[in-house]
């Protein structure tokens, strides 16, 4: 896993690259929490460069998008693709992570 970041303005993007799962977790979660306790506006995670991404991935993007929510950050997913895309439509989480319910994160696009 390679966690690369971005800090653009009021937003920060966290773009991943490799796969996400049982493994690896921890190290997307450790840089969301960085990256919130700056509190920017909004998080973007990229996932273009994902390839793999099991439950307990969605289950870390899930948590990373709760914890931003409550800490009143806009969060989004944007560009999974593939397997990984296949994987977040399937589970019907691809609407909540790409944010097409933004009102619950403060009403920021």
């Amino acid at each position: 896993m390679n966690i690369v970041r971005l800090d653009d303005g009021a937003a920060t993007r966290l773009t991943l690259r490799g796969e996400l799962d049982m493994e690896t977790g921890d190290l997307v979660e450790e840089q969301v929490a960085r990256v919130l306790a700056g509190r920017p506006a909004e998080l973007v995670v990229d996932l273009e460069g994902l390839t793999f991404c099991d439950s307990s991935g969605i289950d870390v993007l899930l948590a990373a998008r709760e914890t931003a929510v409550r800490a009143g950050v806009a969060f989004r997913v944007t560009r999974p693709s593939g397997i990984v895309l296949r994987s977040l439509t399937i589970t019907g989480v691809l609407p909540l992570l790409t944010g097409s319910d933004r009102e619950t994160a403060g009403g920021r696009p």
